[in-house]
């Protein structure tokens, strides 16, 4: 058996270790002295915020933070302090609306907006839900001097370098067109070029156009992140438009003052006497600029020069994906498809509606709409209406519940509806740029046909929908812009007249009623429709109109509708009328008054007066 030999390496390591050597003489307290000293310093710890004295009508948090306190917290380098600085913000907002802090709405909005571009993403949600409820509670004048700020954050973020904070762009743009739609309007030339760079790429070096680009991240699909992109875009559009026609509306509503004297003098003036000048156009040359500043009609040749060609190539990657192998042309859109469908309808429907807000005489908007026509609307019949209608997969629905389905009542559900009839609009409002005497081209006749034939078995098959203000809109850009040129190509519509005129007398809700019976009425008293006023059925309508007034209640609209049909088409109308006068005077000026309920009417009195007023056509009596 070997030694153990730790024993001696354990020594030897001691051995080598340094020894510390004590002191030989050690001084020891003298006698009586070895008393502890309990005497200490107390110096107070002091914290600023301490040291200041709130007033009492000071708004605080539950944490006594003030507003300047929860603004210096935004610039915190941790973001749960940022995150609870918000959270703080919002509870001072709840018990004091923001009415009370528009001396502090500047540092506010500037704060707050600075933290859309935060780098995580709850810090980002909270500024979201603040500013939303800081836009709602003010004035647009209030806002109009920060509208700047507002925007410059706005293109920041789009344009970040961050996926993460572009894609919660969207969410900033929702809060802005929920709460102040006219700054949006106004800004809308800054905004749409951060928009297109979401979706496209301008590729100048290699030639002109755009390229589609891919999504953000993984966690979306191309296509999702286009339908989100578009919506926006689809609002922005709406708003612009929107817009320019109140400026539009202001400026031939506004009452000028009949005596225009340009020049005065001053009587109360402590100089020299002089003459001055007035300029009673400032007003309407200041709504002519504001609507010319929302977007111009240079800036919106290009973004239509842009955007036409990138949502044609998007709808074409969505039709290839869905194609079917069989010989139909109609194509059943996924959810995904209809939502696509249904953002591009409205953006070229706004784009349709921003031309006709145009001043129509001036030569540079004849000039665009010529090359409108001729640039797109070949490529919209291509890729739009070549599979015309559009569908979607019906919900799957238990036997059951289908045998207890009445199926001898006839439902026109179809899910693509709205979207298919502003297809047929936009189709309609391209013919309408169609000079009298120029035939359509062959195709073109094709889907004009195509469009009839839906439309009038969406009429024929018509039940109470939401779809009935695009509808409706769809027959006045068929009827009153698009009408004439039809006639002119041999395109009859005089089926769909008689169609409107059936619905409107079958339908049971009075509001779906008089969006018919307005339609009907501005086809009557539409100068350039003569062939269609010839029509049978338009006598037919307007010898029953007499039989509207005995009904228990009656629109205000159909009463102003009757008024204007009986001037001039009395006639018509002038026999039942008289076989009706009586009874309509005693339902409607005697003791049963309170039998007929007047909807819609600001003036119940003035209302009545126009209804007894028809019959100056049988008496020649105007009543006041």
């Amino acid at each position: 058996m070997s030694k153990n030999h730790k024993h001696l390496k354990r020594l030897k390591s001691e051995k080598a270790k340094v020894k510390l050597k004590a002191k030989k003489s050690v001084e020891r307290l003298p006698k009586g002295s070895n008393v502890t000293n309990t005497l200490f310093k107390v110096k107070k710890i002091l914290i600023r915020e301490q040291l200041k004295r709130r007033d009492e009508t000071e708004i605080v948090s539950t944490r006594k933070l003030c507003i300047d306190d929860l603004l210096t917290r935004f610039r915190h380098h941790n973001s749960t302090v940022r995150e609870d600085a918000l959270k703080q913000l919002r509870e001072i907002l709840l018990q004091h609306p923001p009415r009370s802090l528009h001396s502090r709405l500047n540092s506010l909005l500037r704060g707050i907006v600075a933290l859309s571009l935060d780098k995580d993403k709850d810090v980002r949600t909270n500024c979201f839900y603040v500013l939303d409820f800081i836009l709602g509670h003010i004035s647009n004048e209030q806002l109009t001097p920060l509208s700047e700020i507002v925007t410059s954050y706005l293109n920041c973020a789009m344009t970040h370098i961050d996926p993460r904070v572009k894609e919660d762009s969207l969410l900033f743009l929702d809060v802005l067109v929920k709460n102040c739609g006219s700054v949006v309007a106004r800004d809308s030339h800054k905004i749409l070029p951060n928009f297109l760079s979401m979706i496209c790429r301008l590729h100048n070096e290699v030639g002109p156009g755009v390229r589609l680009t891919m999504s953000l991240n993984a966690k979306s699909t191309d296509v999702k992140w286009r339908i989100k992109v578009l919506e926006r875009l689809a609002n922005v559009f709406i708003l612009v438009v929107n817009y320019r026609k109140l400026c539009s509306s202001t400026r031939s509503n506004m009452v000028l003052p009949t005596v225009r004297a340009k020049k005065y003098t001053p009587v109360y003036s402590n100089g020299a006497t002089r003459v001055c000048e007035i300029n009673f156009d400032n007003d309407v040359n200041s709504i002519d600029n504001r609507a010319k500043e929302t977007l111009p009609i240079e800036e919106f040749v290009k973004y239509v020069d842009l955007l036409m060609p990138l949502m044609f190539n998007i709808w074409l990657e969505v039709c290839l994906k869905n194609e079917k192998d069989d010989s139909h042309t109609e194509i059943t859109l996924p959810s995904d498809g209809v939502a696509l469908l249904k953002s591009i309808v409205v953006i070229i429907r706004s784009m349709t509606e921003y031309i006709d807000t145009l001043d129509h005489d001036d030569y540079d908007v004849k000039r665009m709409k010529r090359w409108f026509k001729d640039t797109f609307h070949d490529a919209y019949m291509k890729h739009f209406l070549s599979r015309f209608p559009y569908d979607e997969p019906k919900p799957l629905i238990n036997e059951s519940r289908k045998r207890q389905k009445d199926f001898s009542q006839t439902e026109f559900t179809e899910g693509c509806l709205e979207q298919n009839l502003g297809l047929c609009q936009i189709q309609a409002w391209f013919t309408s740029l169609f000079s009298h005497n120029k035939q359509f081209s062959k195709s073109t006749k094709t889907h004009c046909a195509s469009i009839i034939r839906y439309l009038n078995d969406a009429i024929e098959n018509w039940c109470d929908s939401s779809v009935l203000p695009q509808l409706t809109n769809l027959l006045r850009t068929l009827f009153l812009k698009a009408g004439p040129v039809w006639h002119a190509n041999c395109i009859n519509l005089s089926h769909t007249l008689r169609l409107i005129i059936e619905a409107s007398s079958r339908l049971s809700k009075k509001e779906s009623q008089s969006h018919f019976y307005l339609i009907i009425s501005d086809i009557m008293l539409e100068s350039d429709l003569n062939e269609l006023q010839r029509e049978s059925a338009f006598k037919n309508f307007v010898a029953i109109l007499p039989s509207l007034l005995l009904e228990p209640s009656i629109d205000d609209v159909v009463i102003r509708m009757i008024g204007q049909i009986v001037a001039r088409f009395k006639e018509w109308i002038q026999k039942e009328l008289m076989a009706k006068q009586e009874s309509i005077i005693a339902l409607f000026f005697s003791a049963n008054i309170n039998k007929i309920e007047i909807i819609g009417s600001h003036d119940d009195k003035q209302s009545r007066l126009m209804i007894c007023n028809l019959f100056y056509f049988l008496d020649s009596q105007i009543y006041y």
